[in-house]
């Protein structure tokens, strides 16, 4: 369920929350109380329904060694139990393979309806794919078990409130996202995951003055987080600070050397230095460690076209639509190399056209694709 920022590209959000969501969809948290939430008191004084094992559900991205380990014990004995189809779930999910994840959770929804952690599991594969509208089919399934219940599982109802605050984020309701991601973050500050959540969301609105604030406050919680370290990396980008973008990549890596995110934003830092072996090296390995990853292809796709590797550069690109449909950046690109190198104009201008419906926030990108239309119909013109 997964985060993924890069520096050239930004998440594709769709859908939209109604009111109704905004009226039906909370499950609020019961009053805080301080000495269960804290993460520094020691685990036997509080009572055991009251410790929050957040690793158990939002742990860091694998290492490569870590996917070997995981892939191994997926080849163990088949699952039975709705524990081990759970296990098995997360174990595919972390290799990447999210059909046969989902596959997993819809049968252990067969034998148990109300299963929350299969339903939790699902909302956050479904907001991988960029499918807002199943994202929140979900949440509601899981607001009417919680408020069925006489005392909702704390932990389950911070977990659905987590992932109710990403699905508001990524329809466009970002008010309500925030709101929601504060409360957790002052719920518990050790909460890193939230951080990295809002960090990201104002990063995609370039309030970087803001990002860098949460991000660093993030940091200042706990132990090093390859994603907060990604996310400076990318404001340092934008601020053109290549230096401090490298200094936080390399951090970044050092904490995780086979983190995507990280791998795809310094490939694209080399393509800007043209060190194209160095690029294609980190792109390379971010593909065999998350094959499903559009960014990831996209990135391909600009190296190998920068490189004269036109046919290379589509079958990437296209690769990149097919994994994510709504990704605008994906679509532009393509549009751009089936225009110049392919003469495809029809195929070109139907790509650029579905550029000018993605939201509002590639505003800059749509531009761009209004210039790459007018340019099309005007040597139209000229040819007649």
């Amino acid at each position: 369920m997964r985060a993924l920022l890069s520096l050239t590209l930004a998440w594709t959000l769709v859908g939209c929350a109604t009111e109704d969501d905004k009226n039906t969809l909370d499950v609020n948290l019961p009053p805080s109380n301080p000495n269960v939430l804290s993460m520094t008191q020691k685990p036997e004084s509080l009572d055991p329904q009251q410790i929050f094992n957040w690793q158990r559900f939002y742990k860091k991205a694998p290492t490569a060694q870590d996917q070997k380990a995981i892939a191994t014990a997926v080849e163990a004995a088949p699952p039975v139990t709705i524990a081990d189809r759970l296990r098995q779930a997360r174990n595919v999910m972390a290799l990447g393979r999210r059909q046969e994840a989902r596959r997993i959770y819809e049968s252990v929804l067969r034998d148990d309806a109300d299963q929350l952690d299969a339903q939790l599991e699902l909302t956050h594969l479904y907001l991988a794919e960029n499918n807002v509208e199943r994202a929140f089919d979900y949440l509601t399934s899981i607001r009417k078990i919680l408020g069925g219940m006489e005392k909702p599982p704390l932990d389950q109802t911070f977990r659905y409130r987590y992932a109710l605050a990403l699905t508001y984020i990524q329809s466009q309701n970002r008010k309500k996202g925030h709101e929601i991601l504060t409360e957790l973050m002052e719920r518990d500050p050790t909460f890193l995951p939230a951080y990295g959540a809002l960090a990201q969301s104002y990063l995609e609105q370039e309030k970087l003055d803001v990002a860098e604030f949460i991000a660093k406050r993030g940091l200042d919680k706990g132990p090093d987080e390859p994603r907060l370290t990604n996310i400076l990396a990318v404001i340092a980008l934008r601020r053109n600070r290549l230096d401090d973008c490298k200094a936080w990549l390399q951090k970044t890596l050092a904490q995780n050397p086979d983190y995507v995110p990280a791998l795809i934003n310094r490939a694209n830092l080399a393509i800007q230095r043209r060190e194209y072996a160095i690029a294609e090296n980190d792109l390379q390995r971010a593909t065999t460690l998350e094959p499903l990853n559009s960014e990831v292809q996209i990135a391909l796709g600009l190296l190998m076209k920068r490189t004269g590797r036109i046919s290379h550069a589509k079958l990437a690109l296209e690769k990149a639509v097919e994994l994510d449909p709504q990704n605008a950046f994906a679509r532009y690109h393509l549009a751009v190399v089936l225009s110049d190198d392919y003469k495809d104009r029809t195929g070109a201008l139907q790509l650029f056209y579905d550029v000018l419906q993605a939201d509002e926030k590639y505003s800059g990108l749509k531009n761009m694709a209004k210039v790459q239309i007018e340019a099309i119909r005007d040597s139209r013109l000229y040819e007649q």
